[in-house]
């Protein structure tokens, strides 16, 4: 078996299994870079130190990716999340083929993924939220679809994938309750608050009958399902009209619910269950920094060293 037939047969493999197209879809675009630096060799003759040679080949790289007609390249060196995502992937390449029993040895199993620094995740700005919300403001359909859309992902930290794919069926206006389908096709229930449901309400009146999904583009005749790129267009669109300068796509309002929800005294476990972690542990890793900023800010505010250094006392 080469590695192209490997990459492809780890995709189909995955999708079986119940995880999300996407996931199959990152694996066949981070493999193809191996790929490419070893060839389209057989996998049973790769060896560790092939793997290691191209570890260290994205290490050394002083350009991003290959200039093309398509995209010039940009100088400078990948980054080491970019490089670990490549890793975990190749990593899982050569796992599934050995419990598969295609390969009798695994090469990649003494490889290690490169530890990643954990910086603050990108969430939007209070104020970017406020000029999104005025920039959709208005009275016609795409405003109010928009707007509904904005809410829906500050108020609830719903993956993009989860939000797209909403029926009408899923919605519990009364109860304010909305199914989600997310990573791995599981399904899981999420709240949102009134003036999320007053703007669903102002779309719901609104769009086409012609679609069993609640968002769609807004022509009354419109077929079309709004899908998670779409959305995405959507936010980069309203985010120029609004002049934010700042992260404006679906994660930033992800990681903006987690941190409003700690700095307002929410629990992780909790925060867990809202952003569908099927482990705390997830979240931990994830959001732990925005309750160390909290409670680096309520230390400054309460600690007697910290008032004493304020009344001139030190």
């Amino acid at each position: 078996m080469l590695l192209s037939e490997a990459i492809e047969a780890l995709a189909v493999a995955t999708i079986a299994d119940g995880r999300s197209l996407l996931t199959a879809k990152g694996y066949r675009s981070k493999l193809a870079h191996l790929v490419a630096f070893l060839g389209d060799m057989p996998v049973d003759q790769v060896t560790v130190t092939d793997l290691r040679r191209f570890v260290t080949d994205l290490r050394e790289r002083d350009t991003r990716y290959v200039s093309t007609t398509a995209r010039p390249s940009v100088v400078g060196g990948l980054s080491v999340a970019t490089i670990a995502g490549r890793v975990r992937s190749f990593k899982r390449l050569f796992n599934w083929l050995h419990e598969e029993g295609i390969i009798t040895s695994n090469p990649a199993r003494r490889i290690k993924v490169p530890k990643v620094p954990r910086d603050e995740p990108k969430a939007y700005a209070v104020e970017d939220l406020q000029r999104l919300l005025t920039a959709t403001a208005g009275d016609d359909p795409a405003d109010l679809r928009n707007r509904a859309i904005i809410l829906f992902l500050a108020d609830t930290g719903c993956r993009v994938a989860g939000v797209a794919g909403l029926k009408l069926a899923d919605l519990d206006m009364d109860r304010r309750i909305a199914k989600v389908t997310e990573k791995g096709s599981k399904s899981r229930k999420v709240p949102f608050s009134q003036p999320t449901a007053a703007a669903l309400a102002a779309w719901l009146a609104v769009r086409p009958a012609n679609t069993p999904y609640v968002w769609s583009g807004v022509a009354r005749s419109s077929r079309d399902h709004l899908s998670a790129e779409g959305i995405r267009q959507m936010l980069k669109r309203v985010g120029r009209k609004a002049g934010v300068t700042g992260p404006v796509n679906p994660h930033s309002f992800r990681h903006g619910f987690a941190r409003e929800y700690l700095s307002s005294g929410g629990d992780l476990a909790t925060l867990a269950d809202l952003l569908g972690h099927s482990d705390v542990q997830v979240t931990w890793n994830s959001y732990a920094i925005f309750r160390t900023s909290e409670l680096q800010a309520k230390h400054d505010k309460h600690s007697p060293i910290a008032r004493m250094g304020r009344e001139g006392e030190l």
